[in-house]
């Protein structure tokens, strides 16, 4: 029989396993799912692999933000320096997604990036769509709003027929 030490701060009860939290279970399958996964054993896997070392009360937000900078790093090496920046996360899913990253199952990304074949690696890479470029102020023309091109043609061809009327000598 264990014995519970209390402490005013301090609880040294023996570790109980915990499930982890529905809404935070919940979130993590969500975040795989925008990646491919659909088979349920990927799904607890990988958010066992975003929990493991964690405690499992964690709440959906710190859950998703551990889960975006373990994957973005993951994506790091494998797109390599070119692609690192504020954009990596989402330019870095769809190339999975384009590739078929889920088919691998949820040990391609618990694995070394380095023990990935070099081809799909380089499928990876190449599958990365190019970046927008960035937005600049500008100022646009004004536009007209024309309803009937056909008849604003005709208007503009009559216009200078009938001004070189009036503008003719009288005789």
């Amino acid at each position: 029989m264990d014995s519970v030490t209390t402490h005013p701060f301090i609880s040294f009860a023996p570790a109980m396993p915990q499930a982890p939290r529905a809404d935070t279970q919940a979130a993590l399958v969500s975040f795989f799912q925008d990646f491919g996964f659909t088979a349920r054993g990927d799904l607890e896997k990988l958010a066992g692999w975003i929990l493991g070392t964690r405690e499992l009360s964690l709440s959906p937000e710190a859950a998703l933000a551990l889960a975006r900078w373990r994957v973005e790093g993951w994506l790091a090496e494998v797109l390599g320096p070119a692609h690192v920046g504020p954009a990596l996360l989402g330019r870095g899913r769809a190339a999975f997604v384009l590739v078929g990253g889920a088919r691998w199952g949820a040990d391609v990304l618990m694995r070394a990036p380095s023990s990935l074949p070099e081809a799909w690696r380089r499928a990876v890479c190449e599958a990365v769509p190019m970046s927008t470029p960035a937005e600049v102020p500008c100022q646009m023309r004004e536009q007209v709003l024309v309803l009937n091109p056909f008849m604003d043609m005709l208007r503009r061809w009559l216009r200078p027929a009938a001004s070189q009327a009036d503008v003719s000598p009288s005789r």
